[in-house]
């Protein structure tokens, strides 16, 4: 984590250098990204299953958003702007081996979990650098839905935690280059920390906060 966060103060130190002789960042830019998305893996938030069975950490998905760059300060723009990401994964059991020969048979000793997670964080954003290319620091409030569930397995039926929206603060970073007038590549590294979940009759296990981290890099146009 603090490997990420030098490269992005790095980003953000060097942009403004040539800031001077280039116009302003664009009013508008937009974003649509693949992303390795993080799955939550505390308890509450996923099934009640054995310490032993595998669960999703991390999961492929879509990230998009788009920004508006209303006020220049100097060197820095502001920007308001809203992302949204989702991504989903299915842990993989665990197995084991009986027999040996023709009667040698492979049988799962866990059951799988299938997470899935949608988040809607707004963000207000500092940006440093110019048309051509910026890095930027954001921080929001927004919200987040999981939706958890595990497999029958043996004499445990199948379980699946009831699909809640929650508040979710959300920060991170990143940069876009253009390397055409409206087209260009972006990256961004965001932190997600879900609210605790309260015990219901349904989910009677409490959730606790818990903290995420997103990588997504894809296509940006102004």
């Amino acid at each position: 984590m603090r490997r990420v966060w030098l490269v992005l103060l790095v980003l953000v130190a060097a942009a403004p250098a040539s800031a001077q002789t280039v116009e302003r960042l664009p009013w508008f830019a937009a974003d649509l990204q693949g992303a390795w998305v993080g799955l939550p893996t505390a308890e509450g938030w996923v099934p009640t299953v054995s310490a032993t069975t595998p669960l999703p950490g991390r999961g492929w998905g879509l990230a998009g958003g788009a920004t508006v760059y209303p006020l220049k300060l100097g060197v820095m723009t502001l920007g308001l702007g809203v992302s949204m990401h989702m991504g989903k994964n299915t842990s993989n059991a665990l197995t084991s081996t009986t027999g040996s020969g023709a009667t040698e048979k492979t049988v799962p000793t866990t059951t799988t979990v299938t997470t899935q997670i949608t988040s809607l964080l707004p963000q207000l954003s500092i940006n440093f650098g110019n048309k051509l290319g910026w890095s930027y620091l954001s921080a929001g409030l927004g919200r987040s839905k999981v939706v958890s569930s595990a497999e029958k397995f043996g004499t445990a039926p199948a379980q699946t935690v009831p699909e809640a929206w929650n508040s979710a603060i959300n920060f991170g970073g990143g940069a876009k280059w253009f390397m055409k007038p409206h087209l260009g590549a972006g990256f961004d590294v965001r932190f997600t920390k879900l609210s605790s979940r309260a015990a219901t009759a349904v989910q009677p296990v409490f959730g606790k906060r818990t903290q995420m981290v997103t990588l997504s890099v894809g296509i940006s146009i102004q």
